[in-house]
């Protein structure tokens, strides 16, 4: 598969259009090329065969019984899929040699393969730790969130519910107690239920002294007083109603008694994931409060009238004194201000951005948050928005207590009204990473060594040792990275998630260390070294080439310091931002980033700041005449709108008369020129391999400029992976079988070594560095190399898997931390000279001289 999707991957709009089997005649240029990851595709578009997948249901809905009476048919199937791969292998390998010439980057797949995680009895502390913390939790958040009900339930007294923001739509139909009718033409008499009045204590306690004295005589008056009750029982349903008196939307939070021996009353259904939870901790979202509607997820209510004389179910005088209607610099009200659409233009956008924005603002300036309009409204005085989702307007958000939201409250975009909320939302974060990874990290398969297999230092041990191989797809993305959905994905400890500290758990066996690094700066490095190559053929030659090297944060003079003091934001929003351009993302991306990151900040503010950033980094781009026409016309720069002008009035295309265009002015502007020069050729290939891109891009010609941005991503991250190959054959090569691949994410990278040559392997990782640099700086046409990036900053020599060797990983399911909790001592950060001291200046190749060889 990781052949086949470095040959012919897919974006996630071509995954998109064949999944839904819908092409238009744009798309018969590339389909052809490629085809989705499963076996039967693959088979199809390489051996032009159908493969016949029907006796695969009989393992996915089929019992044992079931396919043991059709075993051998099973058999076949199982043989067919076999000599399937093999016939693609056949056909793919050849196309793959050809695409990818260079032998490094099938022998690093092949490495990466090979990913081996050893981990201890300490595995099993873990996972038993991390679910009692998350039980605990769980049960604590519940009891919060059933006094929250309990507290909401009051609400039906005098009908309160109907001024209520969040509990006003809920269902308050009360169901009563159903009496049987009696049966029979005699009516049995009852006597008057007398009223129960209030007793005082010392009545009570003569009462108590008289049964006491004469408990028989008080059995006869109590029997002749009460007696008749027990008649009534006829009269009671044979299937009772539950929790009668209560309103339907907390009788759903409930169990049945006889759902449990031990049932007591309450509303022991409920949980962060049920729609009701929102409302009962009064959420808001920018201070409006949150809403639902079946179609459209969740949203908040943001009012546009303040006219309370028509009767609403919705409480309009409550919405409006949380949050008034916007008014005008002369106090007036926007409501009125909003017949009158503004007809000025502001001078720096264009017509398109102007009409473009008119048309997203449909509330003319009432509402300038980060909601997404849906042109839906409530009961004629207020819109509904639906808040945004990550995966684009288009998408409902089911649960705003989800992960993707809990950073929302930290930012206070998310809040909630009540104490309560506070506490709930603050046990939702702690809970999120177990629940979301619980199931992942349990069904990793951990093989258990038996003692006899241990070496000798080991079998003395109480521990139980094992180790986990992970599933990676060592190219499992159209560009090439690694995918593997746990370990690769899994976060750096942090005091707010249960179970965070995951990696840590990979732990080395007596008398073994793990020795990795991180390599600093490694997109933004290939993306610059690039530029300055084709710049002017020097390290640094360009502004980003020279803050990449000589920027030193402290000082505020790297890139992402010197972004954020210009156009006025945090430095680690600039950071992001600043991967997402280089990544292909443009501005408007920007501006919504912008947003998110802080939502009172105007939508001018947002646009402003944008552009601002993308002129000082990316810069403008324009068109140059070609040469033909420069007489003419003169030999200046043209915006994308005069040179679409003066080739329409001469009757030709644009690319008839001006040669691609450039970017120019910013500080990344000759770094852009040359990626966006590699993606449109003919062959994109990667800068140091020579990889090709996919072929299902490689159809699309220059003049198709959908794909850009990829292409533009491709030849970065695909650089990367080049990099991230290089670096593992190197250490191979340096280290031999003195050393094992742990596992990459990103840009880092861990092995585990025996602890006499840590030291060693270190030395061995700051080399791997400086050739591999070298190497990719070669193959770009520079001879030399800067000191600055030759080495890395520090290897981290360490006993477990961490990001740093002296991060203590504390965590709700680990409060002791490592050091405390699990006898774990801090590692070490080991620089290129410390380096070099402890493993006694060894050459490169000392395992050579290895006396256990």
């Amino acid at each position: 598969m990781s052949l086949h999707i470095s040959v012919g991957g897919l974006t996630s709009y071509q995954r998109s259009v064949l999944k839904s089997e819908k092409f238009n005649e744009d798309d018969e240029t590339w389909k052809k090329f490629s085809s989705l990851n499963n076996l039967a595709d693959c088979y199809k578009l390489y051996c032009n065969k159908v493969l016949d997948k029907a006796t695969r249901d009989l393992f996915v809905t089929g019992s044992l019984s079931e396919i043991s009476l059709e075993f051998q048919n099973v058999m076949k199937y199982c043989c067919a899929d076999v000599m399937a791969t093999c016939d693609i292998l056949k056909k793919l390998f050849p196309i793959f040699s050809e695409r990818f010439p260079h032998p490094v980057t099938l022998a690093g797949m092949l490495e990466l393969g090979t990913a081996y995680l050893p981990v201890n009895s300490n595995w099993s502390r873990y996972i038993a730790d991390s679910e009692q913390a998350y039980e605990d939790l769980d049960i604590e958040g519940r009891i919060l969130l059933a006094r929250r009900a309990d507290q909401a339930c009051q609400m039906l007294h005098d009908e309160k519910y109907k001024e209520d923001l969040w509990m006003w739509d809920q269902d308050w139909e009360v169901k009563h107690i159903k009496l049987k009718k009696r049966v029979g033409n005699k009516k049995k008499e009852l006597p008057p239920v007398k009223s129960i009045q209030c007793i005082d204590k010392n009545t009570v306690d003569q009462s108590t002294k008289q049964i006491n004295d004469d408990e028989d005589e008080e059995i006869d008056e109590l029997e002749e007083k009460f007696g008749y009750l027990w008649s009534t029982k006829e009269n009671l349903p044979a299937v009772k109603t539950l929790l009668p008196g209560y309103p339907n939307w907390y009788r759903k939070l409930c169990t049945k008694p006889e759902s449990s021996s031990q049932w007591i009353p309450g509303p022991h259904l409920i949980s962060t994931s049920m729609q009701i939870t929102p409302k009962l901790l009064s959420l808001t979202w920018e201070g409006y409060p949150l809403h639902y509607i079946r179609d459209l997820g969740w949203g908040f209510l943001v009012p546009f009238s303040d006219d309370l004389e028509v009767e609403r179910k919705l409480p309009l005088a409550k919405l409006l004194e949380k949050c008034p209607l916007r008014t005008n610099k002369d106090g007036s009200n926007t409501w009125e201000a909003m017949q009158h659409i503004s007809k000025s233009v502001q001078q720096d956008l264009s017509k398109k951005q102007y009409y473009m924005r008119m048309k997203d603002d449909k509330t003319n300036g009432m509402y300038q948050g980060t909601g997404i309009w849906c042109n839906t409204t409530i009961e004629d005085c207020c819109w509904f928005f639906k808040l945004p989702h990550k995966d684009g307007p288009s998408r409902n958000v089911g649960n705003p207590l989800a992960k993707d939201y809990l950073t929302k409250f930290s930012e206070n975009v998310l809040a909630g009204d009540t104490e309560s909320a506070e506490q709930v939302l603050a046990m939702a974060r702690k809970l999120s990473y177990w629940r979301n990874n619980r199931d992942r990290i349990m069904d990793q398969m951990v093989v258990w060594l038996n003692k006899e297999n241990l070496p000798k230092d080991m079998k003395d041990s109480t521990d139980n040792f094992g180790a986990i191989v992970p599933q990676v797809v060592v190219c499992g993305t159209l560009t090439r990275r690694a995918v593997e959905p746990t370990w690769m994905t899994a976060s750096n400890a942090h005091p707010e998630r249960i179970g965070s500290e995951l990696r840590a758990m990979v732990q080395a066996p007596p008398g073994y260390s793990i020795v990795g690094a991180d390599v600093d700066s490694q997109e933004l490095w290939i993306a610059s070294v690039i530029g300055d190559s084709h710049h002017g053929g020097m390290h640094g030659c360009t502004p980003l080439g020279w803050m990449t090297l000589s920027g030193n944060k402290s000082q505020g003079t790297d890139m992402h310091s010197v972004t954020a003091k210009a156009v006025g934001i945090s430095r680690d929003h600039a950071k992001v931002i600043n991967y997402a351009r280089i990544y292909g993302a443009g501005q408007n991306f920007a501006e919504r980033l912008l947003k998110q990151f802080n939502p009172t900040m105007s939508e001018n503010d947002a646009r402003s700041k944008a552009r601002k950033m993308f002129d000082l980094t990316k810069g403008k781009n324009v068109y140059y005449l070609k040469r033909d026409y420069v007489h003419e016309f003169g030999d200046q720069p043209y915006n994308k709108w005069r040179a679409l002008q003066l080739a329409k009035v001469h009757g030709k295309k644009v690319s008839e008369m001006f040669e691609t265009s450039k970017w120019v002015g910013g500080t990344e502007s000759a770094m852009f020129n040359r990626l966006e020069e590699i993606a449109n050729s003919d062959s994109p290939t990667t800068p140091f391999l020579e990889g090709r891109l996919s072929r299902a891009l490689e159809a699309n010609s220059i003049s198709d400029d959908r794909f850009l941005p990829t292409k533009v991503n491709w030849v970065v991250q695909s650089g990367a992976a080049d990099f991230l190959h290089l670096m593992l054959v190197c250490m191979r090569w340096i280290m031999g079988d003195n050393i094992r691949f742990c596992l990459s994410f990103h840009d880092e990278v861990r092995y585990l070594v025996k602890e006499k040559y840590r030291y060693q392997a270190a030395l061995a990782l700051h080399t791997t560095n400086l050739l591999t640099r070298a190497f990719c700086a070669y193959r770009l046409g520079l001879n030399d190399l800067p000191q600055t990036v030759a080495f890395f900053s520090s290897v981290e020599v360490d006993k477990v898997l961490r990001k740093e060797s002296k991060q203590d990983c504390i965590t709700p399911s680990n409060p002791h931390g490592l050091k405390r909790g699990y006898g774990i001592d801090n590692g070490e950060a080991v620089d290129i000279h410390t380096a070099i001291e402890k493993a006694g200046g060894n050459s490169p190749r000392w395992y050579q001289f290895d006396d256990d060889r």
